[in-house]
């Protein structure tokens, strides 16, 4: 058996900006789920608020944290 620990930026619920050219799109929202893939890259899904919007394979370096007031 083999584990894996993976040290992330952001956390689930974590409010976030993203513009990703790689999925071409941007906006806010909120970190739903992290995963890891077998090469070790990161990617992110996002939730947008207010709408049923997921976007999916977010890299690291095209997120920044939002503050609380914003």
């Amino acid at each position: 058996m083999h584990t894996l620990v993976a040290h992330t930026k952001f956390t689930f619920g974590d409010r976030v900006r993203f513009d990703s050219e790689v999925q071409k799109c941007n906006g806010t929202g909120e970190i739903l789920a992290i995963t890891v893939e077998v090469d070790g890259s990161i990617n992110y899904l996002i939730s947008v608020p207010d709408t049923e919007y997921l976007y999916a394979g977010i890299l690291e370096e095209e997120i920044a944290l939002l503050e609380k007031d914003e």
